[in-house]
């Protein structure tokens, strides 16, 4: 099945972003990182400093992946050519319709997808 990279521009304003979505990562892999909230519609996982989500891992690209949540509600993780690739469930994806409970790793990271209302 081939997806759709979804067009979306990013932009970037001096006010933080203050919408909440309606997802989270779970951070697994290191005790105590917790609850990563998806704060807008499109959220850029790495390790440079600007990303929406930050981890300071170095099998973790600088750009290494983003999420979309897109209109009919699902979400939408997609790989940004990382070194180490994106992987859920233990497949590598480029693109890839997210399910409550997927295991997302970005190298070493390893992050539970949880939609709020399960």
């Amino acid at each position: 099945m081939k997806l759709t990279f979804w067009p979306f521009t990013r932009r970037r304003s001096n006010q933080p972003e203050t919408t909440i979505v309606s997802a989270r990562f779970i951070r697994t892999d290191m005790p105590g990182r917790g609850d990563l909230r998806l704060r807008s519609p499109l959220c850029r996982l790495g390790r440079a400093p600007d990303n929406d989500i930050c981890f300071d891992n170095d099998s973790v690209s600088g750009r290494h992946a983003e999420i979309y949540h897109l209109p009919d509600g699902t979400f939408q993780l997609c790989d940004l050519d990382s070194t180490n690739g994106t992987w859920v469930n233990g497949q590598r994806i480029h693109g890839q319709i997210m399910n409550n409970g997927d295991v997302v790793e970005l190298g070493e990271v390893r992050l539970h997808f949880r939609l709020e209302d399960r």
